[in-house]
């Protein structure tokens, strides 16, 4: 049986880092890097070969784990900077538990605009192609049309790699109005970034007062976006048909309808039951 001693000067490359459970392939110990050691130069200085090669006493090689780390990475970045609300940044369309509902049209109206939000981030690559979106909608508050946009947008970002923005309706609104008089962001440049970001998501669309400028910022979104054929999700409390009680003209309606596919959500609210559910986890961690 051979010795260590006999062991380094037959292979005198060793893998020093450790495998660990955080790689994929267990193969580093979750940086992405391998630290190497060549033994037969230790105490050598680092020259070069006669292929023009650095010969190291010790090196770090990339892990098969890296490349996808550094797309994780690019995933977080964008998940953070899409603006989707804090309490939705980990849902999933898989998670949306439709037997939150109590009455069983409203289970079974979830259970179809699940299926369909799902479906819609299978097939994102051909529905992107046609510029279509979706319109969930609701007049109940809390009914859930908020969560489920939320899981879209994150499955999209992370199984597409897309580049998302996720603004309320109002806040959008909100954050023009205060340009007026900045000299450091303008509403143009806003207006801008809105139209030509991959994928949008207007939440609570047509709850602000009426009025022609709401009219007027959202007709400038959704007809650039029609035209571009680029991906626009809302949620709203109206039917696209009763959008025309905020936008009188009707512009923002025509143009709405032909961008997106209608998803009817249910007439209950779930809110309290998921604080429920919430609150009865936490006792069991105090209580317990």
């Amino acid at each position: 049986m051979k010795d260590a001693k006999d062991s380094l000067e037959s292979n005198p490359i060793e893998v020093l880092t450790k495998p660990s459970e955080k790689c994929p392939y267990h193969k580093c110990d979750g940086t992405g890097w391998i630290w190497i050691k060549d033994w037969s130069r230790q105490n050598k200085k680092d020259e070069i070969d006669e292929d023009g090669n650095l010969k190291r006493a010790e090196w770090m090689e990339k892990c098969e784990c890296h490349e996808q780390r550094l797309k994780q990475s690019e995933i977080d970045k964008k998940l953070d900077l899409a603006g989707i609300p804090m309490i939705f940044k980990d849902a999933t369309v898989n998670s949306f538990d439709v037997n939150l509902y109590k009455d069983n049209e409203s289970i079974e109206t979830a259970s179809i605009a699940k299926k369909a939000a799902g479906n819609f981030v299978a097939n994102y690559e051909t529905l992107k192609n046609n510029g279509k979106g979706l319109y969930l909608f609701s007049t109940t508050k809390g009914s859930g049309k908020t969560r489920l946009v939320s899981s879209i947008a994150n499955a999209l970002m992370k199984v597409h790699s897309v580049d998302l923005a996720f603004i309320k309706a109002n806040d959008l609104l909100t954050q023009i109005k205060k340009t007026f008089g900045d000299n450091t962001t303008s509403e143009s440049e806003i207006i801008k970034s809105l139209r030509e970001v991959e994928v949008l998501v207007i939440d609570d669309l047509a709850v602000e007062k009426k009025s022609e400028f709401a009219e007027r910022v959202f007709y400038d979104i959704t007809d650039y976006r029609l035209e571009h054929k680029k991906v626009t999700l809302f949620t709203s409390n109206k039917t696209i048909d009763n959008l025309d009680q905020i936008y009188k003209e009707g512009r923002v309606k025509s143009r709405v309808k032909k961008m997106c596919l209608e998803i009817y959500m249910p007439e209950e609210s779930i809110r309290d039951e998921e604080a429920e559910a919430e609150n009865e986890e936490f006792e069991r961690l105090l209580f317990e």
